[in-house]
């Protein structure tokens, strides 16, 4: 079975503007069932992050389906309300938690 850390269940979405981080989902909502699902801005255009699955590897480490199908891993470090990701070309990009 897949691990999950819970704190990262519930609706989030980028507060970072980085050019390098433009091909992941603008909002995201993760599921406690490791459903992830993610929408792009504006609606309809391309998102890696589009919806699929996800689980932690390791402490700090996440994996999820990406559009492709492929499962791709990403460092994560989660502060209260933000979600930070880093992928592996160093793009570091930021969620805030939705209320």
């Amino acid at each position: 079975m897949a691990a999950l850390d819970m704190g990262l269940v519930g609706e989030w979405h980028r507060s970072t503007e980085q050019l390098c981080a433009a091909g992941y989902a603008m909002h995201l909502r993760f599921e406690p069932n490791g459903l992830y699902f993610g929408r792009s801005e504006p609606p309809g255009t391309f998102t890696w992050w589009d919806g699929g699955t996800w689980e932690v590897k390791a402490p700090g480490q996440l994996a999820l389906s990406t559009a492709n199908d492929a499962v791709v891993s990403y460092d994560y470090v989660l502060d209260a309300r933000t979600l930070t990701f880093i992928d592996a070309s160093g793009c570091r990009f930021a969620y805030r938690r939705d209320d």
